[in-house]
């Protein structure tokens, strides 16, 4: 059964708390840039992307990949960090962690075996 993060918080060490921390961080991030790149996508629809006063054609999803590009490295660079948060969790005992449960496998790409 999963431990909640409560729970946990009141015997966890700086190090585990600390990687608790920057988790948030970087989802925050990976939040920010996945919504702005499926705004990109969905502009498709109207046919333009306007952002920061410019407005640039977006009518294929040809289009949308080439202004989505440096959004699209950012949000790879901030799910290899949550990779390494995650088996870094992994590594310090926090495997039985409702939220590394539930997102292990998305991020490291195979399930969460904890012993």
């Amino acid at each position: 059964m999963p431990t909640s993060i409560e729970s946990f918080m009141e015997t966890a060490t700086n190090e585990q708390r600390e990687l608790l921390f920057d988790m948030t961080k970087w989802a925050k991030y990976e939040k920010k840039y996945a919504d702005e790149v499926n705004k990109i996508y969905d502009s498709i629809k109207s046919g333009v992307y306007s952002s920061d006063g410019a407005v640039n054609p977006c009518e294929d999803e040809d289009d949308a990949m080439v202004i989505s590009m440096s959004l699209r490295q950012k949000l790879k660079k901030v799910r290899d960090f949550m990779k390494e948060y995650m088996e870094k969790a992994v590594e310090l005992g926090m495997g039985h962690l409702g939220i590394i449960q539930r997102n292990y496998e998305n991020y490291v790409g195979k399930p969460l075996i904890t012993k």
